[in-house]
């Protein structure tokens, strides 16, 4: 017969073994975070690429700029996940190529999770600054990369292929020899913030560029004057260009080809040497709330075979033809002086 003593046992053993368990919860977490180390660059390594070496996941790395000032001449391969690379001090450490270095990019990451680099200036590599392939979470900020790629026909900025959710946010992207910013069948990034300037050296190369790629996030980015297009998306689906500023570039401010159910709103597209925004067999985009002045050719052009596309509630003024359709599109609340159709001009 059981007792009042048995029934009482029972919960008993259950709090030890929850309290247990909670104590091994603990003792756990407090492994993981005290095995996190922080490392110092140059004080106890003498280079970048040393002290990513030596970490391990959940290290952070911090560098400081030489005392004689000079560059970090390295190419550096994050060859870890969850690392935290940061530069530190009143002036960003330069990580620098000098156009001879054999690897010729700045910052590799292949295969690879959850990095974070940020506060740097990365420049001079004959091919990437960053270089991003199946790597995913990974975060860019605040960093300079300039004058990169002078010496292949992919290398650029930051050049992402098959790398989804990641991040790059606040970098000054400017002068490099091809692509500011080149997303080639990556999904889901978010570009926020970023300056993207003077990219490209007129044969083809754009300030950001997206090929294959869907369900981006192009978002209060500064794209000026870079020597082929703007913003430029091919063969690419769902993504949004929202609040950027994309002026003075020497082709087109923002062109789709191929490219459908993008969204463009309350960008603004001035002093384009061709067409604002261009889109050309590209379907079921919306271009709405855009402010798009003073370009060369046309402020809006869709052109053959682009059809579906909702335009709504733009201002168009002083381009060689404010708005342009010749397809099937539908047009709603535009403000405007001229157009190849009746109707369109409000």
């Amino acid at each position: 017969m059981k007792t009042s003593k048995d029934k009482g046992s029972v919960p008993a053993l259950l709090l030890t073994f929850v309290g247990i368990l909670f104590i091994g919860i603990i003792i756990v977490a407090g492994i993981l975070i005290f095995n996190e180390k922080t490392l110092v660059v140059p004080d106890e390594f003498p280079t970048i690429s040393a002290a990513v070496t030596d970490a391990k996941p959940g290290d952070i790395i911090l560098v400081k700029t030489k005392e004689d000032g000079t560059p970090y001449e390295e190419n550096v391969v994050i060859d870890e996940d969850n690392i935290k690379l940061i530069g530190i001090g009143k002036e960003k450490p330069v990580l620098e190529g000098d156009f001879i270095l054999s690897t010729g990019r700045g910052i590799d990451l292949t295969d690879r999770s959850g990095v974070l680099v940020q506060n740097f200036i990365i420049q001079k590599f004959n091919e990437e600054g960053f270089f991003l392939s199946n790597s995913d979470n990974v975060i860019i900020k605040e960093n300079i990369v300039k004058e990169n790629g002078g010496g292949v026909l992919v290398g650029g900025g930051i050049v992402l292929g098959n790398s989804n959710k990641n991040m790059m946010k606040g970098n000054t992207v400017q002068d490099n020899e091809n692509d500011g910013i080149f997303l080639n069948g990556s999904g889901s990034n978010m570009m926020k913030g970023n300056i993207v300037n003077g990219n490209g050296n007129g044969d083809g190369e754009h300030g950001i560029e997206l090929i294959s790629s869907n369900d981006n996030i192009m978002k209060g980015n500064i794209v000026n004057d870079n020597n082929s297009n703007g913003i430029d998306l091919s063969n690419s689906e769902s993504n949004m260009m929202k609040g950027n500023t994309v002026n003075g570039n020497f082709l087109n401010g923002i062109n789709l080809s191929n490219s459908a159910s993008n969204m463009m709103k309350g960008n603004t597209v001035n002093n384009s040497e061709a067409d604002g925004i261009q889109l050309f067999q590209s379907s079921r985009n919306i271009i709405k709330g855009n402010t798009v002045n003073d370009n060369g050719v046309d402020g809006i052009s869709l052109n053959a075979a682009s059809n579906e596309n909702d335009v709504f509630f733009n201002r168009a003024f002083g381009n060689g033809l404010d708005i342009r359709d010749l397809d099937a599109n539908n047009f709603k609340g535009n403000k405007c002086d001229t157009s190849n159709q009746p109707n369109i001009c409000n």
